[in-house]
């Protein structure tokens, strides 16, 4: 069942850092077998001896049974918004009331409790044999191995973690670090850390959370990785009052970090130069400018914070989507100006473009490597369509094409599976390397796209001279081959200098 990380609390209890949903998940596993059983004592089914079943599975596998309130008590806590569920009504074998108006994860406790009673009951308790009932839940109890590991704190949980990682095992912070601000605070103000929390968690998604978590960091302090990341917060956060600072400042942040990757966010509402630009940011799938976006968005006001979105976005455009440059300086060039904006060191959008100079990919090499890109439409059609739409916004005097809205399709010039009447102008095993050059796209209406098909660019050419749109309109080549193909692609490359550029 693999490993489970604990730390070691007072009254022999333990901590569970890593395990939580398998331990969760074999205790409703036990209990809806003892819900089996319990469901022949209520119908006076060999009642005497179905009792002490019960009574044996429930101190064997759930928990004891109170001599004052006669109600089970049991050896597994949960969390403090799912506990009340699991020890109030599902180990007492009670229905939950209002199911509907349950949390997230409470539901999700029901669903598999009643995932495993259904299974029970069709699979092993088929033939009503409690035997096979008893017999299948103790060799489950039985052979079921676990690797305990138990540790005294948190720091040590974290070292365990990073050896673990380092072994392919993919976990995170995420819980160690929720832990260790809770150990820090009074336990009559958890209740106010956790709200805060819960918070959190209704904008960031738990799996993300590290990276918001390392993101927020960063664009404050020196650049880290995630496996220092923990040692950086316990040096720094020690008390209750750096807690509340830290989770106070989380909380304020985490609608933003949400909001970045999503540019329909209520948050931008009235901004559409910057719904534009992050939605650039989104289509080229680039993050790492967020620890400069979180500083930004908290230090500038909207207008300049608009600039530093395209900023990111122009900067992104030439250095990773057009030139494909090494990205393990990115988080450090972007994690600086993070924190100059911090400071006041950087206090308009033109100081920030200094702080990013060194990614700003030059116009020789810009266009040189637009010349040669390639992408595939297969996976990549938003990007080529965001790319051609520019295009043709800055060839046309019209320029008024929304590459989401518009509905122009993609033309591959030389079609993505040619006939083999192309086969003179492309040799055949190189046709691939043609295809989805950027120099070989174009935009044109549905219509007429289906239309041109496969056939020859002699015929095309009739379909495009009909076009609305300026850069298939004015196609003026005869002939269709390489050097016509790397000839049309370097004049869109002087085009594109023009279009993704920044004036500082």
């Amino acid at each position: 069942m693999g490993s489970i990380v604990l730390i070691k609390k007072e009254k022999k209890q333990l901590e569970i850092i890593d395990g939580q949903q398998r331990l969760t998940s074999l205790s409703l596993l036990a209990l809806s077998c003892i819900r089996i059983i319990e469901e022949l004592i209520l119908s006076n089914e060999n009642k005497s001896d179905n009792l002490e079943r019960k009574d044996i599975l429930m101190r064997k596998f759930v928990g004891f049974k109170s001599a004052k309130s006669l109600m089970f008590s049991p050896k597994l806590k949960l969390n403090k918004l799912n506990n009340p569920t699991y020890s109030s009504y599902l180990i007492q074998f009670h229905n939950v009331p209002n199911k509907s108006k349950l949390a997230k994860s409470n539901k999700a406790l029901l669903d598999a409790y009643e995932y495993f009673y259904k299974k029970l009951k069709q699979e092993v308790f088929k033939d009503n044999n409690t035997d096979n009932l008893i017999d299948f839940i103790e060799f489950v109890g039985d052979n079921l191995q676990f690797i305990q590991i138990t540790v005294v704190d948190e720091l040590n949980a974290y070292l365990v973690f990073e050896t673990l990682n380092d072994r392919g095992i993919p976990l995170t912070v995420t819980d160690l670090f929720k832990n260790y601000l809770f150990s820090k605070v009074e336990e009559d103000d958890q209740e106010h850390i956790k709200n805060k929390w819960d918070n959190i968690l209704s904008y960031v998604r738990h799996r993300d959370f590290s990276n918001f978590l390392r993101y927020y960091w960063i664009s404050r302090n020196r650049l880290i990785t995630e496996k220092e990341l923990f040692k950086a917060i316990k040096r720094t956060v020690s008390d209750q009052e750096d807690v509340i600072d830290i989770i106070t400042n989380l909380e304020v942040h985490a609608e933003v970090f949400n909001a970045l990757s999503d540019p329909k966010d209520d948050l931008w509402k009235g901004h559409p130069d910057l719904i534009y630009h992050l939605t650039e940011l989104q289509i080229f799938g680039i993050k790492q400018p967020f620890p400069l976006l979180l500083s930004a968005y908290e230090k500038f006001d909207i207008s300049t914070f608009t600039k530093v979105v395209k900023i990111c976005s122009v900067v992104a455009f030439r250095y990773t989507v057009i030139s494909g440059l090494k990205t393990n300086i990115l988080e450090q060039v972007y994690s600086k100006a993070a924190n100059n904006i911090i400071k006041g060191i950087s206090t308009n959008s033109s100081q920030v473009f200094s702080d990013l100079g060194q990614l700003y990919v030059s116009d020789e090499i810009f266009t040189n490597q637009f010349t040669l890109k390639t992408i595939n439409t297969k996976s990549k059609n938003r990007l080529a369509r965001y790319i051609i739409y520019n295009l043709e916004n800055k060839n046309s005097d019209l320029g008024t094409f929304d590459f989401e809205q518009d509905n122009g399709t993609l033309e591959h010039i030389l079609p993505e599976n040619p006939s083999d009447d192309w086969n003179s102008s492309f040799v055949k095993d190189t046709q691939i390397e043609f295809i989805y050059r950027i120099g070989n796209f174009t935009v044109l209406e549905s219509k007429l796209n289906k239309e041109c098909e496969n056939k020859l660019i002699e015929d095309k050419k009739a379909k495009y001279s009909k076009s609305k749109y300026s850069l298939t309109k004015e196609f003026d080549y005869e002939i269709w081959n390489p050097n016509k193909l790397k000839h049309r692609q370097s004049k869109q490359a002087k085009l594109a200098k023009q279009i993704w550029r920044l004036n500082y």
